[in-house]
């Protein structure tokens, strides 16, 4: 008998349909990993879910070399509101970019737009294994849904058929060199919807910072005294986005 109250510490994500009383198939790289990784066996529990039908409990009911089944036995989550914050960043290195996009994803963006500008190193990308991380971290974090991943983009592209509804909060480390009055997402915008701009390394070119500078929808923010690492400006970024304005705010 499965115990429905023990947790299962084990999330996959399932893109079709997940339904009570059902069965799924889990096949390829989940049927190695419940296998040979975690060593699961008939009758152990795992949960499986998608930003659709949200999250459920299962037992594996039947494994075969290429392909498990599972059974849906019970609901645990309806997918619900999450704030819509997108994250644009210009691509560095292979693992410094994987290491936003998981970041990224724990911290609960939307959608993840990679943004090529004057200074951007690297751009050719692997938007398939951005997306896996992103659902790999979503596993791990305990979120239902999962980040959009989507095409390289250049920077005036993007801002050219930007929707003005939505706040960018450009990142500008030159403030701080200009003495520019400092500003705060809690002064900026109440919205539970925005976007956080970080350029590469190397910052943004004195163009691009002026050309940003014009859009009435771009606001500029000032992250500190110190020259941060585009992934650690992610991080410190979107953490203060939530604090004003996300998950942190609902809980402080």
């Amino acid at each position: 008998m499965l115990d429905l109250s023990y947790k299962a510490k084990i999330r996959l994500y399932y893109p079709g349909k997940i339904a009570l009383k059902s069965t799924v198939k889990l096949e390829n790289k989940q049927v190695h990993y419940l296998i040979n990784v975690m060593r699961k066996k008939i009758d152990d529990s795992i949960l499986v879910f998608n930003s659709v039908n949200g999250e459920f409990l299962a037992k594996i009911s039947e494994i075969y070399k290429k392909k498990i089944i599972i059974d849906i036995i019970k609901k645990t989550r309806d997918v619900k509101f999450e704030n819509d914050i997108w994250l644009l960043f210009a691509p560095i290195k292979k693992s410094p970019t994987e290491y936003i996009v998981q970041k990224a994803t724990e911290l609960g963006v939307s959608k993840i737009i990679p943004v090529i500008t004057e200074r951007t190193i690297t751009k050719n990308l692997n938007l398939k294994r951005m997306q896996d991380i992103a659902i790999e971290s979503s596993e791990q974090c305990e979120r239902i849904t999962i980040p959009e991943v989507c095409a390289v983009k250049k920077l005036k592209d993007l801002i050219t058929n930007w929707n003005n509804e939505r706040i960018i909060f450009f990142c500008d480390e030159t403030m701080r060199k200009n003495k520019t009055k400092k500003i705060d997402f809690q002064n900026l915008s109440t919205k539970p919807f925005g976007a956080i701009l970080v350029g590469p390394e190397g910052g943004f070119s004195t163009n691009e910072i002026n050309y940003l500078k014009e859009k009435r929808f771009i606001r500029l923010i000032d992250l500190g005294p110190r020259i941060l690492r585009a992934d650690t400006a992610v991080i410190a970024a979107l953490s203060l986005w939530h604090f004003f304005n996300g998950d942190i705010k609902k809980y402080s």
